[in-house]
């Protein structure tokens, strides 16, 4: 057993650097889908390995299997209504498997809630945040990788694919590091808190080379929050103790800004000068503006869904290929629940608004990092997508949605 959970601790905190070497080969023409064989391997240990421990006769166990057994019913069914060919049915399966990782992750990790030392859980969300920021860092200090946005200078990714993943990759990154940070202050030695500042910072630096405005905006709410949460609901430390830590982070983070002040105004004119070119291209359409065309995708979509199909396809859904292929605007809204509705229909919403409300009242039953970073997950699929269909971020989510059966501790318990 413990040699089998240091297999997924180690399978899973690995991916930054699968995902970002898959962007690498991508990018220099090489077509080889490395990190499609890298979640084969990791579905196929996770659905081996919960197959061997059994199943529970339970809720989560019924909702749990209810999805995947209806995902799965429903790819064939989308394939013989719509007529999908192999490749149509090849992209629709590829989906689906990113979509099950949130699925299946926190179930592995609910049968093994017992072994599964929260201590290794969180070194493995820590490993994850260090090898994000090194991935983003060590490209951009050699000077290699790929602009965020295309025939753009505004923003980095490095060889990460897709912008709104790797935002979320960081978003979730500084979140457990900054609250690690402040929450192991009494624990940790000196030499470790500063390793872990020094990784709060690359990790909000990341955010601002990212160069995404919720990513910019997140990184700067975020410290704020974390700050007044370490003054004012923190209370194993003396006041004395919080003072000198705070007025050294804040110096630091003073300084920082000051030397570093024409990086960080290149990078926001960058942004601020783009957001400007689409402000006006939509013609001064604030609520386009805002939803980045989001709103547009949604009525052509919508307007797809009911007069395209008919009940059937709309209880079922239109799957991902048809979609693409028909639909136009509409092929990805990138805003999750309404992208489930419309590629899984009003039953698949159903039974995955039912898995994750049981995710919700577990997130409340004993509140800790993973209640902030699921509620945090779960509001920027439902307005920015990119959570549950992708495979970086379909992996963190279902991580989070596992350490939920790990809490222990509330975010504001007294120590």
């Amino acid at each position: 057993m413990f040699k089998e959970n240091n297999i997924f601790i180690f399978l899973f905190a690995i991916f930054p650097i699968i995902d970002a070497l898959n962007g690498f080969v991508l990018s220099v023409g090489i077509n080889f889908p490395i990190g499609v064989v890298y979640r084969l391997v990791c579905i196929g240990f996770i659905i081996f390995q919960i197959a061997r421990k059994g199943f529970s006769k339970n809720l989560y166990t019924f909702l749990s299997v209810s999805l995947v057994v209806y995902g799965i019913v429903s790819l064939f069914i989308q394939t013989i209504s719509l007529h999908n060919n192999a490749s149509a049915l090849l992209y629709d399966t590829t989906n689906m498997i990113k979509f099950f990782l949130w699925v299946l992750i926190p179930y592995y990790v609910y049968q093994r809630a017992d072994v599964l030392r929260k201590a290794n859980y969180e070194k493995m969300f820590l490993t994850i945040s260090t090898l994000f920021t090194l991935g983003l860092l060590i490209p951009y200090a050699i000077g290699i990788g790929n602009q965020t946005y295309a025939a753009s200078d505004a923003g980095y990714k490095a060889f990460f694919f897709a912008n709104n993943d790797t935002t979320i990759g960081f978003i979730v990154s500084a979140t457990f590091t900054g609250w690690y940070l402040f929450q192991q202050t009494k624990q940790t030695k000196i030499s470790a808190r500063l390793l872990l500042g020094l990784l709060y910072l690359g990790n909000l630096l990341g955010l601002l080379l990212l160069g995404t405005k919720t990513g910019i905006v997140y990184g700067v709410v975020l410290t704020i929050v974390l700050l007044l949460r370490f003054f004012f609901f923190q209370n194993s430390l003396g006041l004395a103790v919080k003072w000198g830590i705070g007025v050294t982070v804040i110096s630091v983070l003073m300084l920082i800004v000051l030397q570093g002040r024409a990086f960080i105004l290149a990078t926001i004119s960058s942004l601020v000068q783009r957001l400007t070119y689409f402000y006006d291209l939509y013609d001064g359409d604030l609520v386009r503006f805002l939803t980045s065309s989001r709103s547009e995708f949604l009525d052509v979509a919508f307007e797809a869904f009911t007069n395209i199909g008919n009940l059937a396809t709309q209880l079922i859904g239109f799957g991902f290929n048809a979609r693409v292929e028909t639909w136009g605007l509409g092929d990805l809204v990138e805003m999750d629940f309404f992208d489930v509705l419309f590629s899984l229909g009003i039953l698949g919403l159903l039974v995955m608004l039912a898995l994750l409300l049981f995710f919700l009242v577990k997130s409340c039953q004993k509140r800790s990092i993973y209640t902030a970073l699921f509620l945090i997950l779960i509001c920027y699929g439902a307005f920015a997508g990119h959570v549950l269909f992708s495979a970086l971020s379909s992996t963190l989510f279902g991580l989070v949605c596992g350490g939920l059966f790990l809490q222990e501790e509330s975010l504001c318990e007294k120590e």
